[in-house]
């Protein structure tokens, strides 16, 4: 694919660095140390401009493009931009990154022609919500297809799992590395991913996690930024008691005109450990440190854990700590940068018969592929990939299966394949053109 990524920030640098390997790709800013950086290090054609000007697009090799993705730290930026694109080049496909909530709500995206928006902070906030269903989940990843979710648990001791019919172990993660071969011999402290129904779920993380049966109840959140708020708002929408916790005072006031009553807004001076007990953030059920310093985030979820506090999510805004996370056992959710870059790559990964989701920090991938009425493949004869680091399973009526050599495909059934992220162009290819 031809692309063009307007913004060489951190997302913009690492998504054109992603897509550069199988694309054709062109990064535009009016950085010149940002275009340097990106032409010195990535294979691609860097440009320096201001992406709302016109004449910057008549600097693009050719008219014709498969992807504008507007990536810049500006939401007016990125409106504007999409909006030049249209008159100057020709373009199949435009996504776009928001950052101000009232645009998820308005219909400006679709007025616009966008064809794909991404609300970083409202998707690492329903990550968080998401939690809260399952509080023994370190993570939910759900599908459009079914009533399916990829779930992790911290395993508490040893054991060995068998799958059942609405759910199975599709990997685990030790010591950093996902493994899709060994997932039945479960180590303390292991992270198991579980395919499953959301009904089965429940009584395979007793098996996982042991008896947990906490329901949150109240919860404290470190960071009043735009993150923060967003986490407020989600779950003050499950009539949760929270707290927000913040030093900046004018942090503090712009949140609490935001949220009103909904949400005690507390403004304290030095955020170190005795604020657990002075504000009585130890009796929470939820602890979320959700700062734009990841340093601070594994202190904090380090602090509540301390206290005894059983539910800690840390906010991961910079991938390079996203191990050592997970080594100090911290349910680790990503940032809003992070967020948008993943959701960015799962979108252009997607379509309306497949789906794309990251998980384990990025380093394991997931395709699912959905057989409609009208598909062409109804009555095809498949096989899995012959790989023993692929693992390929089989949706039908609810049941969940390995996909055996030889299957005939079915209307309705869902085809689910997980594997290291190093294979995820070689499943696309195939899943893509069964």
């Amino acid at each position: 694919m031809k692309i063009v990524v307007a913004g060489a920030g951190r997302v913009g640098f690492r998504l054109a660095e992603s897509l550069s390997i199988s694309n054709d790709v062109i990064i535009v800013d009016s950085n010149p140390d940002a275009v340097e950086r990106a032409a010195e290090s990535l294979d691609l054609m860097a440009i320096e401009g201001s992406i709302e000007d016109p004449d910057t697009f008549k600097k693009l090799p050719g008219k014709k493009f498969d992807l504008f993705i507007a990536l810049t730290d500006s939401d007016e930026v990125n409106i504007i931009s999409t909006l030049i694109a249209d008159d100057e080049i020709e373009v199949s496909k435009k996504i776009i990154r928001l950052k101000n909530p009232y645009f998820a709500k308005s219909a400006i995206a679709k007025k616009i022609g966008i064809d794909e928006a991404v609300f970083p902070y409202i998707l690492s906030a329903s990550s968080i919500e998401a939690v809260l269903d399952l509080p023994a989940a370190e993570n939910v990843k759900e599908f459009p297809f079914g009533d399916y979710g990829l779930y992790s648990f911290r395993a508490k001791r040893e054991l060995k799992i068998k799958d059942s019919e609405k759910a199975v172990a599709v990997a685990i993660e030790r010591d950093g590395k996902i493994d899709t071969k060994n997932r039945y011999e479960i180590k303390k402290g292991d992270l198991v991913y579980v395919l499953s129904s959301k009904e089965e779920i429940k009584k395979l993380s007793c098996e996982i996690v042991g008896d947990y049966r906490q329901k949150i109840k109240t919860a404290a959140i470190f960071g009043a930024g735009r993150l923060g708020i967003e986490i407020a708002k989600s779950l003050s929408k499950r009539k949760l008691t929270i707290k927000l916790i913040d030093s900046d005072p004018k942090r503090c006031a712009s949140a609490s005109e935001e949220l009103q009553e909904n949400v005690m807004v507390i403004n304290s001076r030095y955020i170190e450990k005795r604020v657990f007990e002075e504000e009585r953030v130890v009796y929470a059920d939820l602890v979320v440190a959700a700062e734009e310093n990841d340093e601070r985030n594994i202190v904090r979820s380090l602090e509540a854990k301390e206290y005894g506090i059983k539910k800690c999510v840390c906010i991961n805004n910079n991938l390079e700590y996203y191990p050592l996370m997970h080594r100090l056992d911290l349910t680790t959710v990503r940032g809003p940068k992070t967020s948008a870059y993943y959701s960015i790559l799962e979108k252009i990964g997607s379509d309306f018969r497949v789906s794309e989701k990251h998980f384990c920090g990025g380093s394991g991938t997931v395709l699912m592929r959905k057989i409609f009425e009208d598909s062409a493949l109804i009555f095809k004869e498949i096989s899995p990939l012959p790989d023993e680091e692929i693992g390929t399973f089989l949706i039908r009526e609810g049941k969940i299966s390995p996909l055996e050599r030889g299957t005939i495909l079915k209307k309705g059934d869902i085809i689910a394949v997980f594997s290291n992220s190093k294979w995820e162009e070689r499943i696309k290819k195939w899943i893509y053109t069964l």
